[in-house]
């Protein structure tokens, strides 16, 4: 009997640890299932998300065509600081048309914060070549640039040939891929990404050569593009805050000689301009520069010509 006890006894305890066993096992399989599910639904979410800031990018963008549309009927023929483009707010809070959680009062979960720029109140590398020839008066502004801000002028030819390169020669082939923005030049010698960084707020790279806008230029541009002393220009730039140029000629009365430098690409309308956005919603967020291109007459549309995600 005894026997037959300390069996049974083994037998039962044996019974009890294979079933807490399936136990365990049972709860680690559903706790599995559920946290698949979970990061499943979280996959879902972030999706969710991750199409809703291009949706949002995309309106931004679409907003961005209709103030440069305002500001064009407003002044046809001029781009000025002062302008309907320069003017919007800062960002734009979103919590109220999208569907999220109104719980958190503490700051708002959704926005996008958009910038324009215009784009040739930056020097546009572009200039430099035309078919493949260099253009000598515009390399002539990019090295007095490159002066103005403490670096090598030889970096002007190198950026000419690098630009000259990419563009259809007289037997309209392309002897190398061209470039389409600026950090590209990172592959051209001497071009290091300190250098980049101290042109980003100088040059741009159009898809065609362009005026720069002197009545948005910064007085390192205007010095480069006139025989002003940087704090002549800096002087002429104040004086442009408080009324901007109408006129090429009213610009020319300022100046001391009255001109700018021979053969260079200026004016005071500008056609490109860049869009830096900001979204975020909820926990995604979405950084990305756009070029918009904006065409001269009413009945043009303002197009986008790339957008890059930062």
């Amino acid at each position: 009997m005894r026997r037959r006890g300390g069996g049974y006894r083994r037998q039962r305890g044996i019974a009890m640890v294979t079933a807490l066993l399936i136990s365990t096992l049972a709860v680690s399989a559903i706790a599995s299932l559920f946290w698949r599910q979970q990061v499943q639904v979280r996959m879902l979410e972030n999706q969710r998300l991750h199409a809703q800031t291009r949706w949002v990018l995309r309106a931004g963008l679409d907003w961005s065509r209709q103030v440069l549309r305002d500001d064009s009927e407003r002044s046809p023929e001029l781009t000025t600081l002062d302008g309907w483009w320069n003017s919007q707010p800062a960002e734009i809070h979103l919590d109220r048309y999208l569907d999220l959680d109104a719980a958190e009062e503490v700051a708002p979960r959704a926005g996008i914060a958009s910038r324009i720029i215009d784009a040739q109140s930056r020097y546009n590398l572009a200039n430099l070549a035309d078919g493949g020839t260099f253009n000598l008066a515009e390399i002539r502004v990019y090295e007095r640039l490159l002066t103005q801000l403490k670096l090598d002028p030889a970096l002007a030819l190198r950026a000419a040939r690098a630009v000259a390169d990419g563009q259809q020669g007289a037997q309209g082939a392309k002897r190398q891929l061209a470039l389409k923005r600026v950090d590209e030049l990172s592959g051209v010698p001497g071009y290091t990404p300190q250098v980049l960084a101290a042109l980003a707020n100088f040059v741009i790279l159009l898809p065609a050569p362009a005026d720069l806008n002197l009545d948005t230029a910064p007085p390192e541009l205007l010095a480069a593009v006139t025989r002003l002393s940087l704090d002549q220009a800096r002087q002429l730039a104040e004086r442009r805050r408080q009324a901007h140029f109408r006129s090429m000629a009213e610009l020319a009365a300022t100046l001391p000689d009255g001109t700018v430098l021979k053969d260079v690409r200026v004016g005071l309308r500008s056609d490109y301009f860049v869009v830096e956005s900001s979204i975020r919603l909820e926990r995604a967020e979405l950084d990305a520069v756009s070029l918009l291109h904006r065409p001269r007459g009413s009945e043009a549309a303002t197009r986008l010509v790339w957008t890059r995600e930062l």
